[in-house]
């Protein structure tokens, strides 16, 4: 049913506006709304339909539709890796074309300014660039393309995004970050009046270095992406494959532990459970090494890292300390003097390791200056 006029019309399924919608496919459990909060980063929604795990969402225009399907592909949501692509296109057939095309080894310029070939482009191949400029206020539009002219002349992949007002900032990094984007640099009318921009490093140790100056922001994002190619260049040993028999973390927990060798952030309660699981883990093998009777005697003595880390979470745990209503652990810096097993632990290079790895700063000059 095509007519706007009509009842039971179903924007999503007006043919005539198929260009300008995007199909999602794999999706998980979810609603309408959810499935229009990941899509409002890339423009207006005038509309969102769910069927089961797949579902569509309209776009004003087609340039909106394709750019949210090339930023959306591939991307993860509620931990299922989405297919994405423009709803007028059908993925066997856009295939089967690019197949019979002797053209196909032709290269087009799509978002972004990215050179690909045809074939890749009709088969729906995912666009990821390296850099993604946010925009807050259209006016600042200029000053955002001569950014993004300076970033591509450092042979970085970039593009522009305006999101909607109303969708908060943190989503948008989190979309981007999700897709495999490595810097964000976000451009406000403040930042323009001060020839400024905030960078967000998103891969790693996520990382914000708010109003730079633009020339030290440009240089920073260059040279970091410069030392990252390099690294990444570097060929590692292949890790030995883990073979029929041999001991592996449950599932969920592997999940967990592959996200903190990988310096994504995590809760307090997820580093709560790691801790545990650790702890477990510690008292089996010592069983098996030294026999049931020596390993209780053991894991009774206590261990100053995991017990100063156990303390680390009670605090992270607890509500903001600057609630005046909240008991502090150390009133004063003096009671933190006191606590002579306190400071032997903090005179201890691997607690003070562990301590850095929680909290990912300098500890050591906090500690000297105060202390």
């Amino acid at each position: 049913m095509s007519d706007p006029g009509a009842a039971g019309y179903n924007i999503t399924k007006d043919p005539a506006l198929a260009k300008s919608r995007i199909f999602l496919g794999n999706l998980p459990v979810c609603t309408r709304e959810e499935l229009v909060s990941i899509c409002q980063p890339y423009g207006k929604v005038l509309g969102s339909m769910v069927q089961k795990n797949y579902g569509f969402v309209q776009f004003e225009t087609e340039e909106l539709a394709n750019k949210a399907a090339s930023a959306l592909h591939k991307s993860t949501f509620k931990q299922n890796v989405l297919t994405v692509r423009n709803a007028s296109v059908k993925s066997k057939a856009a295939n089967a074309n690019a197949k019979r095309n002797p053209n196909q080894g032709a290269q087009v310029t799509v978002q972004g300014g990215i050179v690909m070939s045809a074939a890749s482009v009709a088969a729906g191949q995912p666009l990821i660039n390296d850099c993604e400029i946010i925009v807050k206020n259209r006016e600042n539009t200029k000053y955002a393309e001569y950014i993004e002219e300076r970033l591509k002349n450092s042979s970085l992949r970039v593009d522009v995004l305006f999101p909607n007002e109303d969708v908060l900032l943190g989503k948008v990094l989190a979309n981007i970050s999700s897709r495999g984007c490595l810097y964000a640099v976000l451009v406000t009318p403040q930042h323009e009046e001060h020839n400024s921009i905030t960078v967000n490093i998103l891969y790693g140790v996520p990382a914000e270095h708010r109003n730079m100056p633009l020339e030290d922001a440009i240089t920073l994002i260059a040279t970091d992406f410069r030392l990252k190619k390099q690294r990444d260049a570097v060929v590692l040993p292949p890790t030995p494959s883990i073979h029929k028999g041999q001991r592996r973390h449950p599932v969920q927990m592997q999940e967990l532990l592959e996200r903190l060798a990988d310096n994504h952030p995590l809760t307090a309660a997820q580093y709560e459970v790691i801790l545990k699981y650790l702890e477990g883990e510690r008292e089996e093998q010592l069983k098996r090494e030294v026999g049931e009777a020596n390993a209780l005697a053991r894991l009774k003595a206590p261990d100053p890292e995991i017990e100063l880390q156990k303390k680390i979470l009670s605090i992270m745990n607890k509500p903001a300390v600057t609630e005046i209503a909240n008991e502090l652990m150390y009133p004063t810096f003096e009671a933190v003097k006191e606590d002579k097993r306190l400071m032997e632990l903090l005179a201890d290079d691997r607690v003070m390791a562990a301590l850095e790895s929680v909290y990912n700063s300098d500890l050591r000059q906090t500690l000297a200056e105060f202390l």
